[in-house]
């Protein structure tokens, strides 16, 4: 996993679209010091601030430079300032990004240096099939957050495809086989993205609903954390339980996704619906909004008992995976709060014998 290291001299003047990569790739500020620069760990990019160098930075980076280190460096500057330039190549920065550029052309800066964070590592015992599935969904998740972040239309086909194929996929390799591969992602955000999204789908399918509404309510499920990517990496990764500062935050995300939602044409306001209301319960204590009874649709019942059986069945750092049997255990206790009618066919397709195992179909 790469992490990006900040090095400015006044963060308070770094440019605050680029802080967004934070969201996107583990990223930790550094100060200016010898020990802070010659400590870096492989898998690292180094990405400086040139503004407002005084005599010992730049001495702090010619050392850094002389080194030897394998540590790819990116540099903020002022391209317009011939100076600034030479000043940076001089230091060993080749790879120069301007202080006025737009944050796309940032994130596609440091894609090319050290590439694409979203793209998991899979054991070979993953069929091709499975594989580029996984890839793929990934790669529109991580297209999705950076769209987000810089404003540019949301790949809505590109994710409606993603859960079309997820929904393919799980046919012909089971739902187990996907759950597992998933697992394998280095980040917590994608593999509980995907996580949803198989058993969202495998469900929608089980209810028997149309294949139109199975990519509805898959779309749905890939979208409905997005209000995350305005959380750094840092907070939703953390190897550990969250400050009550943090956690507050974090329950913001469904406000964040009706804010990049809402006003967009292309998204549908289904999709929207999803996003905002998938923390809701029935009895009315649920969030942001404390919506109760038939406020909330059955596809975000669906989504939520999906979501919540899901975070409780995965393994996070600090804490281990739950049984099937355990996390339906904890959710039945949830009464008043989830749909039972719901709740209990899902769990009936869970502990089924048929529900997730592995099954080749013929293809066409």
């Amino acid at each position: 996993m790469v992490q990006i290291l900040v090095a400015a001299v006044d963060f308070g003047n770094f440019p605050s679209r680029f802080a967004r990569i934070a969201t996107l790739y583990p990223t930790k500020r550094i100060a200016f010091s010898r020990a802070n620069l010659r400590d870096i760990k492989p898998r690292s990019l180094l990405l400086v601030d040139f503004l407002d160098l005084g005599t010992d930075h730049i001495e702090i980076l010619r050392d850094f430079s002389r080194s030897g280190q394998s540590v790819p460096a990116l540099g903020i500057v002022d391209t317009k300032s011939r100076q600034s330039v030479l000043q940076a190549r001089e230091l060993g920065f080749y790879n120069l990004i301007d202080r006025e550029e737009k944050f796309a052309t940032l994130f596609e800066k440091i894609r090319e240096v050290v590439g694409d964070y979203s793209k998991p590592t899979l054991p070979s015992r993953y069929s091709e099939k499975i594989v580029k599935s996984v890839e793929t969904t990934s790669m529109g998740l991580n297209l999705m957050s950076a769209a987000a972040l810089s404003g540019a239309p949301l790949p809505m086909q590109l994710l409606a495809t993603n859960a079309q194929d997820i929904t393919s996929t799980i046919m012909t390799e089971g739902l187990d086989s996907w759950l597992s591969a998933v697992q394998c992602h280095h980040s917590h955000t994608f593999c509980h993205t995907m996580m949803v999204a198989g058993h969202t789908v495998s469900f929608s399918r089980a209810l028997g609903h149309s294949e139109a509404e199975q990519t509805m309510l898959g779309l749905g499920a890939l979208v409905h954390d997005l209000g995350k990517v305005k959380i750094p990496l840092s907070i939703l990764d953390k190897p550990g339980k969250l400050t009550r500062e943090e956690r507050e935050l974090v329950n913001n995300h469904p406000l964040y996704s009706r804010e990049i939602l809402a006003t967009r044409q292309e998204v549908p306001k289904l999709v929207v619906e999803m996003a905002l209301c998938h923390h809701e319960f029935l009895d009315g204590t649920g969030y942001p909004n404390g919506l109760r009874g038939n406020q909330i649709s059955q596809r975000v019942r669906l989504l939520t008992i999906s979501d919540i059986f899901s975070a409780l069945t995965e393994k996070r750092a600090y804490k281990d995976s739950l049984s099937p049997r355990q996390a339906f255990a904890i959710m039945f206790e949830m009464k008043g709060k989830l749909d039972m009618d719901l709740l209990r066919k899902f769990r009936t397709l869970v502990l089924s014998s048929e529900f997730g195992r592995v099954r080749r179909q013929a293809r066409a």
